[in-house]
């Protein structure tokens, strides 16, 4: 799919690039509108960018670190709960950086970390993680207000 997208832009901006160059014989102000039409297309500035898509609960299962994260971020900053059993599994996660977001949306959506530290040893993060999901068991979390 990306792939017939990407020509399909080529071959619109394919096709400005010929009207200009027949209208203007300027090669440096080919160059600069080259750049600035890649640079509308990639922001988003022609009815939405190639590279967004919408985000997913089951993004939080991707094999990606970055869709990862970014769905970890989204379901944090919009306190979905039913995202917590699956950032609790992402305390778990080989990637620094995925455990790092996972906390913190878990500390927004529940308002506890539970000590969680994801910079701790593997050993210790599964400690810290069982009580996690003990935590979870309780439903206390529920009736924090948020």
């Amino acid at each position: 799919m990306i792939p017939l997208v990407i020509l399909w832009l080529f071959g619109r901006l394919n096709g400005i690039l010929e009207l200009i160059m027949v209208a203007y014989k300027d090669y440096k102000f080919i160059a600069l509108v080259c750049c600035w039409a890649l640079v509308t297309l990639v922001s988003g500035g022609c009815g939405g960018s190639v590279l967004s898509r919408r985000i997913a609960l089951s993004d939080l299962d991707n094999r990606s670190p970055t869709v990862r994260i970014r769905a970890i971020k989204w379901a944090g900053e919009n306190r979905i709960e039913a995202a917590v059993p699956k950032l609790v599994d992402s305390l778990e996660d080989e990637d620094a950086s995925v455990r790092f977001y996972a906390i913190e949306g878990l500390r927004r959506i529940t308002g506890a970390d539970n000590g969680y530290d994801y910079k701790a040893s593997a050993q210790r993060r599964a400690a810290s993680v069982d009580h996690w999901r003990e935590f979870l068991k309780t439903k206390e979390w529920h009736s924090n207000g948020r």
